[in-house]
């Protein structure tokens, strides 16, 4: 190596490094919303009592129960369009905690609310989209 060799800088591997962090950090945030956050469920509790049938799941991301009855929720939302609405709440938020309060709800189930906001029932862990489904007709007179 010549001495004009060992004066001239190397060029900085960290515009790269940085690139490559930047696409991993933004990955990580997509899978992150994309499994730890419901899809398109929406938690806005002020359309309850509004004439429209809702189930509530009071969801505890970190257990199984509450991915299972997400699951199911989605399973059956399509054909209750329209007729019965589909809601998530965090348990551990203003907003969960409250909901909770009112209607004495546990963790990782769904409160069922008639159309005028009174409690029709509360369901803690159908086995299957079609246990599901028959609650919802029972409990609600709906059917998909």
């Amino acid at each position: 190596m010549t001495e004009t060799e060992k004066d001239t800088p190397t060029p900085a591997k960290s515009g790269k490094t940085k690139w490559i962090v930047m696409f991993g950090i933004l990955i990580f945030l997509a899978l992150a919303i994309k499994f730890l956050l419901p899809s398109s469920f929406s938690n806005d509790l002020s359309v309850v009592g509004k004439g429209t049938p809702t189930m509530v799941l009071v969801r505890d991301q970190h257990t199984v129960q509450s991915i299972q009855l997400l699951d199911l929720m989605d399973e059956v939302r399509d054909a209750y369009s329209g007729r019965v609405g589909f809601l998530v709440v965090d348990w551990n938020t203003p907003k969960g905690i409250q909901f909770m309060e009112d209607h004495q709800a546990q963790r990782a189930s769904i409160v069922m609310l008639a159309g005028d906001g009174r409690l029709a029932g509360k369901m803690f862990m159908p086995q299957t989209a079609d246990s599901m489904d028959q609650l919802i007709k029972t409990t609600f007179g709906v059917t998909p």
